[in-house]
């Protein structure tokens, strides 16, 4: 019975099916046998499934039982990276590339360890291993890109870009990386943090299908009040208003038969319907944690949060003028959304001049925010699971309402 539940919660994992996958595995969690092997199994499997506190509970286990297992290092760095503890990351990785040197993947996120701490040249260093491990390697390339690029050594981003863009022609994140190297070269793109004495901006959001109900846009129209001495307008981009809160105001979506994400593209029109001036569009599932008028009134055209994960752009916290950018919509073709991984890469590709909000001013929850909230941080992202509303961190409750 135990491996027949076992074979059916991977089952489930390999159909995309990760909450049946994890409420079949919980049925056994607890008679799974106090050996390596099965402690292993079972943490490596909930942390596939993004159940960070099951996962870690196994993987505790099966590292005191087997201290030696290289992979279970890894495990835990992985887990220490998701739950923003960069340090005990490094070590992780540092005690599993001890035990397997040759491991291409432990010097990768060893290097981001490191890039998350902001210890560049460490971060370099272990690229740089991983490199000579496998010359043919994207991984290393790409984020060495990222790095360098975080370090301002613009020509050697692009450098390492376009090698990972001639090793595999069809890859996304090499030409999204190389464009944004060059918005730098060419002085399009600038790494200085501006001011904030603007006007404040109007908060917008865009709700789609049932995916978050009303509450998110309720809540999220509440902390952007709360923390703000401006009372901003709020504006809803939605094909369903009910259940919105009075004051909250409520637009027709920017455009026909997109889905999703991809609605927030169709923002960038030039005649955005109800809305002229600056805009502060926020994701729904974000948490304000900080004072939001330094978002409101920055001093930029175009400002986005820096993607962790790969070269460009997080769009959950945008600043940007209503209809300066239509090129980003005018040039959009629904046909490629196959090709991106969502509207992030799209921007990436059409912006790569953009403005960063200065360093942990908005951050994603999992890489810097899972133990505590940055001194600096004002707006807190949750990119896919979890969600606010599954409270995965004591402080969310003070927060999110």
């Amino acid at each position: 019975m135990l491996q027949e539940t076992l074979e059916r919660a991977l089952e489930l994992d390999g159909q995309g099916e990760m909450e049946a996958a994890i409420r079949c595995l919980d049925t056994v969690a607890g008679e799974i046998p106090h050996t390596a092997a099965h402690q292993k199994f079972v943490g490596m499997l909930y942390q596939r499934l993004g159940a960070d506190g099951k996962s870690h509970e196994f993987l505790a286990r099966a590292l005191d039982l087997a201290p030696d297992d290289g992979e279970l290092h890894l495990a835990m760095g992985y887990h220490c990276i998701d739950n923003a503890d960069h340090r005990r990351a490094v070590a992780c990785f540092t005690e599993h590339l001890r035990l397997d040197p040759g491991s291409l993947t432990g010097h990768v996120h060893l290097g981001r360890a490191n890039d998350f701490l902001g210890q560049f040249d460490e971060a370099l260093e272990a690229l740089e291993a991983a490199r000579a491990l496998d010359p043919r390697a994207l991984e290393p390339l790409i984020h060495r890109g990222r790095v360098l690029i975080r370090t301002g050594r613009y020509a050697d981003a692009l450098e390492s870009f376009t090698e990972a863009g001639r090793l595999d022609p069809g890859h996304i994140m090499p030409r999204i990386g190389s464009l944004r190297a060059k918005a730098f070269i060419e002085g399009r793109a600038e790494a200085v943090p501006r001011r904030s004495d603007a006007p404040p901006a109007t908060v917008a959001c865009v709700k789609y299908g049932p995916k978050y109900g009303p509450d998110y846009v309720n809540r999220l129209a509440s902390m952007a009040r709360r923390w703000s001495t401006h009372s901003p307008r709020f504006v809803c981009f939605t094909d369903d208003p009910g259940g919105l809160d009075g004051g909250i105001e409520h637009r027709a979506l920017p455009a026909d038969g997109l889905y999703g994400w991809w609605n927030k593209v169709a923002l960038f029109r030039r005649d955005l319907p109800g809305i002229e001036g600056r805009v502060l569009y926020l994701d729904l599932d974000v948490v304000i944690t900080g004072d939001l008028d330094s978002l409101l009134c920055y001093a930029s055209d175009f400002a986005i949060m820096d993607n962790d994960y790969v070269p460009g752009f997080n769009t959950s916290v945008m600043l940007f003028e209503a209809g300066s950018r239509p090129e980003i919509w005018q040039k959009f073709d629904r046909s490629r959304t196959g090709e991106l991984i969502g509207d992030q890469d799209w921007l990436g590709l059409s912006a790569p001049d953009a403005d960063l909000w200065p360093d942990q001013w908005c951050v994603p929850f999992r890489l810097r925010a899972a133990r505590s909230i940055p001194a600096e941080t004002k707006v807190v992202c949750f990119c896919g699971k979890p969600n606010p509303d599954d409270y995965p961190a004591p402080w969310i409750k003070d927060y999110w309402k």
